[in-house]
């Protein structure tokens, strides 16, 4: 009797700890949801290039996935159409709207090619309830706004209900069904262009902006310059000139960088420049304009260190002479070799020129070398001797290894970079999106 009983007993409780069990299975099969940014999302594309569904949360059964990767890689083969499937816990709607979230993913990941922009992502947000459909700019034709609604109102019951496997199941073949139609294969594999986005259309404009802006600012400067040197007296005209050369280099550089606005202006101020020390200069002794005399006029009555310089184009000499009190005044410009002297220390003249080099100890292998720089003045001929150590030749040794080392790395650099690049994850095509699509709460 006590058997029977046990054995009673025993019938009852079996399916109330299989039915516990199956409670407590669900329970932890239930995923653990999280909230995300467009930039904390997982890409697929770090597994391989044949992968296309995120699920960082588990929403959906892996066999699952492993079916609409499948799909989305045999849409990818067949009419070279990016299709992202995403799916997450959630999202803070505080700080993004489900069109925005999915907006910059889309651009983040660069999904669909780059040139044709034919990328489609299909998004789920367990916690805050969207489905949303959101198509690249090449897209926009065979997946327009209408159509994209009605594939999720087809599916909006399963995912209401709770069959999240079904909704996004029902979706993906929808959308893939939709682009291997006949009419939807000529247009993208039969010479079809579709609209894409250029992000240099963006830059060209900013472009044209800074060009413009850069003209007006650089016009404002150059004729404050050149008002200034025209009314400058004659003692500062020719230092006002020699220093107005930077600004004129300055703005040879940046004729470089905006060659539609700049070089006009560039042209015009060298040009002025160079007229601006012809003009006439007023006699600081009575007053009266001044008249400028022939330019063989230095070789007359310049004094030596004026016709040694001139010879040497060091500087450019003009001279002026007052009709009204005969008084003639010199004006000095810098001229083309200016940079290739020094101040000599001796006569103070601009006209120090390096001459040679000569070694008064040769270098050792443990020990360093020493030597003179010899400069010469052109006007007073004053040697000026300037020190200067030579390396050892340990330490022309180490600087060839330190090159070599140098060198070794920037090819393994490049080597392990190129590896890298080979290895097996994948990626996006850089694809762009407009915000195309349609999207709900299920």
């Amino acid at each position: 009797m006590n058997r029977y009983l046990c054995l009673i007993l025993f019938c009852c409780l079996v399916p109330f700890h299989i039915a516990a069990q199956d409670n407590d299975n669900a329970q932890s099969e239930e995923p653990r949801l999280r909230l995300y940014t467009p930039a904390s999302v997982p890409s697929p594309k770090v597994y391989g290039q044949e992968y296309y569904v995120s699920d960082p949360d588990g929403i959906l059964r892996p066999t699952l996935i492993d079916s609409l990767n499948r799909v989305c890689h045999s849409l990818y083969r067949t009419v070279e159409v990016e299709m992202a499937v995403v799916l997450i816990g959630g999202f803070d709607e505080d700080n993004w709207w489900a069109v925005d979230f999915c907006q910059e993913l889309f651009n983040g990941w660069g999904i669909g090619g780059a040139e044709r922009n034919t990328g489609v992502l299909l998004f789920f947000s367990l916690g805050t309830r969207d489905i949303r459909i959101h198509t690249g700019y090449g897209m926009e034709g065979l997946l327009p706004d209408a159509v994209c609604d009605m594939i999720i109102d087809d599916n909006i019951e399963s995912l209401s209900a709770g069959d999240y496997n079904a909704g996004i199941w029902g979706i993906a073949c929808e959308i893939a069904d939709q682009l291997l139609t006949k009419e939807a294969k000529e247009e993208l594999l039969l010479g079809w262009t579709p609209k894409r986005y250029n992000s240099e259309d963006d830059l060209i404009y900013i472009y044209l902006y800074l060009s413009l802006i850069m003209l007006i600012v650089m016009t404002v400067v150059v004729l404050r310059k050149c008002d200034k040197i025209s009314k400058a007296s004659f003692d500062k005209r020719p230092d006002l000139i020699t220093g107005s050369e930077n600004l004129q280099n300055g703005l040879g550089c940046l004729s470089l960088l905006f060659p539609l606005t700049l070089p006009f202006l560039f042209m015009k101020y060298r040009k002025q420049r160079q007229s601006l020390s012809d003009l006439p200069y007023t006699c600081p002794s009575c007053g009266n304009e001044m008249k400028r005399m022939p330019a063989d006029t230095v070789e007359q009555i310049g004094s030596e260190t004026d016709k040694i310089e001139n010879k040497l184009h060091i500087f450019r000499f003009d001279f002026w002479k007052c009709p009204s009190c005969g008084e003639v005044h010199t004006a000095r410009f810098r001229d083309k070799t200016y940079d290739r002297y020094q101040d000599c220390k001796n006569c103070g003249e601009h006209a120090l020129k390096y001459v040679e080099a000569n070694v008064k100890k040769q270098p050792t292998y443990h020990e360093r070398g020493e030597g003179n720089k010899i400069y010469v003045c052109a006007v007073c001929g004053h040697k000026t001797f300037v020190p200067y150590s030579i390396p050892s030749l340990y330490e022309r040794e180490q600087q060839r290894i330190r090159e070599q080392l140098r060198e070794t790395a920037r090819r393994s650099s490049y080597s392990s970079g190129s590896s890298r690049s080979s290895g097996s994850s994948g990626s996006w095509g850089g694809g762009r999106s407009g915000g195309g699509g349609a999207g709900r709460k299920f």
